[in-house]
């Protein structure tokens, strides 16, 4: 999974290089990959030190996306700074998630994880925040500052506070 989200950020050999190197937003995709293989593959060991790893995230990037979330291949997260990202939500192949996203609970006096789930090909825009117990369809595109709280269809374009679909493909 590593090497397709290296992908997704340069298709050049010394492209890759640089951003191994170089890139922040690789870096945390790369911890959190390190942090949920600890966690899916080691039981208890694995916890701990998947959420060192989390920690460490957190620490030299201020991002937060938790261990357990279900992220799949291909994820780019660009200016990673202020990203949350809970521990319930599933994101699709070939999302990308600008800075300062929220991904969680719309309540935390719900005593359940009601996080959304995100399709394939989305793109949230920074500062966009999705919350609750949500579906983003595949191929959407979430604007800037954007606030969903409703499902958004596959195809669509949602921008505003509360979000609206304003586009469909």
């Amino acid at each position: 999974m590593i090497v397709k989200d290296l992908n997704r950020y340069s298709k050049t050999f010394v492209g890759k290089v640089k951003i191994c190197l170089m890139s922040p937003s690789f870096h945390i995709v790369l911890l959190y990959r390190i942090s949920n293989f600890f966690v899916s593959k080691i039981p208890f060991v694995g916890n701990i030190i998947g959420l060192i790893v989390e920690y460490i995230s957190r620490l030299l990037y201020s991002t937060d996306i938790s261990r357990y979330a279900k992220i799949d291949e291909g994820l780019v997260i660009m200016h990673g700074i202020g990203t949350v990202i809970g521990s319930n939500v599933v994101i699709g192949k070939n999302c990308k998630i600008l800075n300062s996203v929220n991904l969680g609970n719309r309540d935390t006096e719900i005593p359940n994880n009601q996080q959304p789930q995100i399709g394939d090909n989305v793109v949230i825009g920074a500062g966009a925040k999705c919350l609750g117990n949500i579906t983003i369809g595949n191929n959407v595109l979430i604007g800037s500052n954007a606030v969903v709280l409703i499902d958004i269809p596959d195809n669509c374009t949602a921008v505003g506070v509360p979000a609206k679909i304003i586009k469909k493909l």
